[in-house]
């Protein structure tokens, strides 16, 4: 699993995510089936750039027949994103790509980026699950753009953060309401803080908890502007280690 974080202000939207990559099974022993889980690699590449013009991110099954999906996704860039391809042309793509094809997987896109309407970039934020067909706008609402995040993959730590929760005090509950967060006064330098802080939290919470460790690894930020799309924190290959 992971932890795919879309966060969009005003002055642009940023896309950031883990590199964990944990592979589970079921092995019977002895008339027991028996679950399993290993981290298989935190150097795992789940944030991508298109074109130079959109952003996309990826949670949910991590291989397809046994390979990454960061090769399939690779190739859908190469095949199917062409310099005059509309970000809202995108979803369709992904859905032919990795249904079709590829037998509808249990993985999820974050899609992000700006499209030309009226003389103005409007941002555009869709969420697809490819399993289900499902393709949402998520930041399009009443006619008009809001603002936001929205995380997909581990979403229990922010979810109890930042939603209503009740306090067990004696025989009685008390409702302690969470405080907004005005995500329409951030910049984007506002909006990178609070992806590492979504991140970060999690990775730090599922190390002190008693569960298995599905976020971790260097955490990926892509910024995409109306003009421009920049990597904020890339990992890079390196060789760390004496030969």
């Amino acid at each position: 699993m992971s932890l795919i974080i879309t966060t969009y202000a005003p002055e642009g939207i940023i896309l950031a995510g883990d590199s964990r990559l944990t592979l589970n099974w079921n092995q019977e022993n002895n008339g027991i089936n028996n679950n399993y889980s290993i981290t298989a690699s935190d150097s795992n590449n789940k944030v991508f750039q298109i074109k130079e013009k959109f952003g996309l991110a990826t949670f949910g099954a991590a291989d397809i027949n046994g390979i990454p999906i960061s090769g399939y996704i690779n190739q859908f860039i190469e095949e199917k994103i062409k310099t005059d391809t509309e970000i809202d042309e995108i979803p369709q793509s992904l859905h032919e790509f990795f249904g079709d094809y590829l037998a509808k997987p249990e993985t999820c896109f974050y899609l992000c980026g700006y499209k030309l309407e009226n003389g103005i970039s409007v941002p555009h934020i869709y969420f697809i699950d490819i399993h289900h067909s499902i393709t949402t706008r998520l930041n399009y609402s009443g006619g008009q753009i809001q603002y936001g995040a929205n995380w997909g993959g581990e979403t229990e730590v922010m979810t109890r953060l930042l939603n209503d929760i009740k306090i067990h005090n004696g025989e009685e509950w008390t409702d302690v309401n969470a405080t907004n967060i005005p995500f329409n006064f951030f910049t984007l330098q506002d909006a990178i803080d609070f992806s590492i802080y979504a991140v970060r939290t999690t990775i730090e919470t599922f190390k002190f908890q008693q569960r298995i460790k599905t976020v971790g690894g260097p955490i990926d930020i892509l910024a995409i502007k109306p003009n421009e799309v920049q990597w904020i924190r890339k990992k890079e290959l390196s060789a760390t280690n004496p030969i």
